[in-house]
């Protein structure tokens, strides 16, 4: 793998994966970003086992590839980059380098076949919001989120889709919480699920 990309743009996608990677995780791997470098393009993915996050950044390929990097080194080092273009490829046995016109880190990565693999959606139906919109809807239903761990079904938010229109439904059994918004699209199937929300995100 060998790709060149902008400093703050892959640190935007390292930050926008990492925020569901745990340090006491008991797999080593869990710890680490799965970066796959495609045309023009490069993959970043994080998972617990419980959540997983994927995020594309532009970059430009030379050589394509995937390796597995330590997201908390992998962070730091180029948080500290000076502001200019980024330079990534890796060696034999998983060693990544990463370097600028000034300055050169070596760092060890895991082979990318140790990455526990995501679910693919492709094929799935595919529903569009936009995400200032999701998160407003987040913000607006998620403070009545039950923290009640003996009522499961309570810990998390109801998603209900059909025809234009999203529905979140939250409650803890004294309040609730329903906000309500029109997509660009149509559904004729009705849709509901209840997704998890995780505190940590706060």
């Amino acid at each position: 793998m060998k790709i060149t990309v902008e400093k703050g743009v892959l640190l935007n996608g390292i930050q926008t994966v990492q925020t569901i990677i745990s340090s006491k995780s008991a797999l080593p791997i869990l710890s680490n970003i799965l970066i796959e470098a495609h045309q023009k393009e490069l993959r970043l993915t994080a998972t617990d086992l419980d959540i997983g996050i994927s995020c594309v950044i532009p970059v430009e390929t030379a050589d394509v590839g995937a390796i597995t990097v330590p997201a908390k080194r992998f962070n730091d080092i180029v948080r500290e980059l000076p502001g200019e273009d980024v330079n990534i490829n890796t060696k034999k046995n998983n060693l990544i380098n990463i370097e600028t016109n000034s300055c050169q880190f070596k760092i060890m990565g895991l082979a990318q076949e140790e990455f526990p693999k995501l679910p693919d959606f492709k094929d799935k139906e595919v529903v569009k919001i936009g995400q200032s919109a999701l998160k407003e809807m987040l913000q607006l239903t998620s403070f009545a989120v039950s923290v009640d761990e003996t009522r499961y079904i309570l810990n998390g938010i109801l998603f209900r889709i059909h025809k234009n229109t999203v529905t979140l439904v939250a409650t803890d059994g004294k309040r609730l919480a329903v906000v309500e918004r029109k997509i660009n699209q149509s559904m004729e199937k009705e849709i509901y699920i209840i997704v998890l929300y995780n505190f940590s995100f706060n």
